[in-house]
């Protein structure tokens, strides 16, 4: 369904999966829970990957470096516990694929490179509390916040960059049955994005938001879909840069200018993980 090519198994059976140059962006491990393991965050030199650690030990947030890395294919590694019992991992020198990378789905490739692999939605008990642990820790700034109703719903969350693209880590307070709420990853070409609505629609892909476009400044063309695990994906095209030191966050209370319509299955995902976290709270 993403056009990802063909995985490579490591040594401890997990699954690395390439978006680009890099040996993976994606790694994935059988586990009795569907979820989020870990967040990767790649810094440049030992410097940054100090001064972040030395910043989430004020935090709180317990970082620890780990050798040997974990299947990871990275010079330094270290985790530290982010907001809601995250783990993520701090990298210096993620290993590049020793073939150069070719998608038979994907012909005009996936918009990563030094921005990463897109971006990550997060369940957050606080978001603007997590938003402020992200930015004191790995200084990721605020792109925007998010206020909308969606039926009986409101939904709320903060969007964080650390590079040109709009967002790469939100946090949302959304009825779901696990952290992770959805990964992006961005094709270059807008045909890709239409050849993967397209084959969403053959393979029978439960859709949970159809094609639509993100409100300015993002502008994100894009649908969304469920994953086997339960958690969502969003293809999207043609998103839009902004300069990381200029740019003045913003307050949105729409998620589309147009399309990104909800499902019937996108209605159950939410009235389902309500239903549950009420039950939940209830037996506690």
């Amino acid at each position: 369904m993403l056009g990802l090519p063909e995985p490579e198994t490591q040594d401890d059976g997990t699954l690395a999966y390439r978006l680009d140059e890099a040996i993976y962006r994606f790694v994935l491990r059988q586990s009795e829970n569907d979820g989020i393991d870990a967040l990767g965050w790649e810094v440049d030199t030992p410097e940054d990957f100090a001064a972040v650690l030395s910043r989430a030990e004020k935090a709180g947030a317990r970082p620890a470096e780990e050798s040997p890395v974990r299947s990871r294919d990275v010079a330094r590694l270290a985790a530290f516990t982010g907001p809601d019992d995250v783990r993520n991992e701090l990298v210096i020198g993620l290993k590049r694929a020793a073939a150069p990378f070719r998608s038979e789905a994907v012909a005009g490739g996936f918009r990563t490179g030094a921005m990463g692999l897109g971006h990550a939605v997060l369940v957050a008990s606080d978001p603007q509390a997590a938003g402020r642990f992200y930015g004191d820790v790995l200084g990721m700034r605020l792109s925007q916040q998010l206020r909308v109703r969606i039926g009986p719903f409101l939904i709320k969350g903060v969007f964080l960059h650390c590079n040109p693209r709009h967002h790469s880590l939100a946090l949302f307070d959304i009825p779901a049955r696990g952290r992770l709420q959805h990964v992006m990853i961005e094709v270059n070409e807008l045909r890709d994005l239409g050849l993967a609505w397209e084959r969403a629609k053959r393979l029978a892909v439960p859709i949970t938001l159809t094609l639509g476009q993100h409100p300015q400044p993002d502008g994100m063309i894009s649908f969304y879909g469920m994953t086997p695990s339960g958690f969502e994906f969003e293809i999207g095209a043609q998103g839009k840069l902004i300069d990381p030191g200029n740019f003045e966050p913003i307050e949105l209370f729409a998620t589309s200018d147009w399309g990104h319509h909800p499902t019937l299955r996108a209605k159950w995902n939410l009235i389902s993980a309500a239903a549950a976290a009420k039950f939940r709270s209830k037996s506690d």
